[in-house]
């Protein structure tokens, strides 16, 4: 078999595993934007479903996205269950906490927050939100390494969680897998 033909073969398997977490209705829409994201490594959703031939409106992957549609603890347990397949020499468990700055006023979890990262011609505060993210650091290769996303948390503005009670709970959500 071409190398080609097992890439898809991989691939197909590898969809068909994560599509057991997705509900029926959605899978298809999921499977679009998957693939967008798949040929488009910045992370922009927009980008992704440009990269691919729309089978439905925009409003369907808006929905999807926006209005938590599938369900993100299973999914997320189903991907960190496939990245242990993989043949690996090292695996690590990384936290990871990210300012996004916004200009909106009001919004989920939008606040002034301290910026550490002292980038060139930012302010020391920032109107942002705050994401923390759980992930894997899969070496594949000799000084070659793959990062893959479990679970991200918005952390909320105001209130007794902090990013180290957020941590916990993304560390205890995958306890056990």
């Amino acid at each position: 078999m071409s190398l080609a033909a097992n890439v898809c073969l991989l691939l197909s398997e590898w969809i068909s595993f994560l599509l057991v977490a997705v509900p029926p209705r959605s899978r298809r829409t999921f499977v679009e934007l998957l693939i967008g994201c798949l040929l488009n490594p910045e992370g922009w959703v927009t980008r992704a479903i440009g990269a691919i031939r729309r089978e439905a409106h925009w409003t369907t992957y808006y929905k999807l996205i926006e209005r938590a549609q599938v369900p993100v603890t299973e999914l997320s347990l189903r991907l960190l269950q496939l990245v242990r397949v993989c043949p690996t020499e090292l695996v690590t468990l990384i936290l990871d906490d990210t300012l996004v700055p916004r200009c909106a006023k009001f919004g989920p979890g939008i606040s002034i927050k301290h910026d550490h990262s002292h980038k060139a011609n930012r302010p020391t505060f920032l109107n942002s939100q705050c994401w923390v993210t759980l992930a894997l650091v899969v070496r594949v290769r000799l000084g070659s390494a793959l990062t893959v996303p479990i679970r991200s948390w918005l952390l909320e503005e105001s209130g007794q969680r902090g990013k180290l009670w957020v941590a916990r709970q993304l560390m205890d959500s995958i306890r056990g897998t």
